[in-house]
């Protein structure tokens, strides 16, 4: 059984799809080919006992790019006679299933983990004409699929609503990781130090994380401002923002903003970091003020949950799920720094809400969102695995 997985590079793939890669190789004579833009993590790839094959898709919106990549994915499975294809985020949910539909690929899965940029409502024109093309395409893949995986009961409803699939085609699971790889003891101590360096923690300090793509749709002009109001009050409150720069995407922060926010408070912008948990061991409080369509779960909340951390989001359809509000974090309106600020303070200032709010989000990431649980259920829901 020739298998295709389609992700789009190769950090996703090892941090997001070990699992499910590591099940679908329990199919009866399963050969399991990954097709991503693989950068520095090939040899990590292959070690899961997967091929990996460099395909690289452009990030951004680009007629003659996407054709490009739809060219490639089509003359692969055509040229390996694939028999299942599987799709991993938006556009090699797209291009992914349109491919295989050319190369006459039997069987095709799709996995939703996010509706991203494309389906904002705040757009100018050239988004609103990217959104309506990406609603289109998505009306094909629900048509072309066998099955689409959803992590978030929204996005299915946005999928059902708009008539791009219908029931009977649908998985709904919450979002998933690997609960034993991101506990706070399995970190190395040369790691926390090298963490504490970057970040240039000085004793004392209390290190608030943020981590995201550098989009205003996540939060960064409300954890900003945060930062800023509470510097002059609170100067030993450490915030740091994970986020890589994101120049061609839409709505990107300009990386001025960021630069002029640390002359302005206790602020550090890391931009890209490849190793993320220790950056989360070091750190107190994980928030994230986010509007943006993420998957119901987001991974920047269930990661630092894992880790023992207290955790604030926004009380958004989208990202909910992760907190039982008072219990293992707070849940605030989007676009209110100030609620923001309240949140931090409540939690850091009182020892007892602290310990038990991180020690709750400990409990809750191992009984709801294990991965080894969560992946083989939703692959059998699936009908590829029994």
């Amino acid at each position: 059984m020739k298998i295709a997985f389609i992700a789009p590079d190769g950090l996703s793939v090892v941090l997001f799809c070990k699992m499910i890669l590591k099940t679908l190789k329990t199919i009866p004579d399963a050969q399991v080919s990954v097709l991503c833009d693989s950068g520095d993590y090939h040899d990590e790839i292959e070690a899961l006992g997967v091929k990996c094959v460099n395909i690289a898709a452009y990030r951004f919106f680009s007629i003659t790019e996407d054709i490009k990549y739809l060219r490639k994915l089509k003359s692969y499975f055509s040229e390996n006679e694939i028999e299942i294809v599987f799709t991993f985020c938006t556009k090699q949910n797209i291009y992914g299933s349109l491919a295989a539909v050319l190369a006459r690929v039997p069987k095709i899965y799709s996995h939703v983990v996010g509706l991203g940029t494309a389906f904002l409502a705040d757009k100018d024109l050239k988004g609103k004409i990217v959104s309506s093309f990406t609603a289109i395409l998505y009306k094909i893949v629900g048509r072309v699929t066998k099955k689409i995986w959803f992590t978030n009961k929204n996005d299915l409803a946005f999928f059902r609503d708009n008539k791009f699939i219908n029931d009977s085609k649908t998985v709904l699971t919450p979002n998933y990781l690997d609960v034993s790889d991101y506990k706070i003891d399995t970190i190395e101590a040369d790691d926390i130090q090298e963490a504490k360096e970057i970040c240039k923690v000085s004793p004392g300090e209390v290190v608030i994380i943020m981590v995201a793509r550098l989009i205003w749709a996540k939060g960064i002009k409300e954890f900003a401002e945060t930062a800023i109001n509470l510097y002059k009050t609170r100067p030993e409150l450490k915030f740091i923002l994970v986020a890589p720069e994101e120049s061609g995407s839409f709505g990107a922060v300009p990386i001025e903003y960021v630069l002029e926010t640390e002359k302005k408070a206790n602020f550090m912008w890391q931009g890209f970091q490849k190793k993320v948990k220790p950056l989360y061991a070091i750190a107190d409080l994980a928030v994230l003020p986010t509007f943006y369509k993420e998957g119901g779960y987001p991974r920047a909340l269930l990661e630092p949950m894992a880790m023992g951390k207290p955790v604030i989001t926004t009380d958004s359809e989208d990202c909910r799920g992760a907190i039982e509000d008072g219990k293992n974090g707070y849940l605030i309106p989007i676009k209110n720094s100030k609620v923001l600020e309240d949140a931090i303070i409540k939690i850091l200032g009182d020892d007892k809400i602290f310990k038990e709010f991180g020690e709750y989000s400990r409990v809750k990431a191992v009984r709801d969102f294990d991965e080894s649980i969560i992946v083989r259920g939703a692959l059998r829901q699936m009908g590829l695995v029994s």
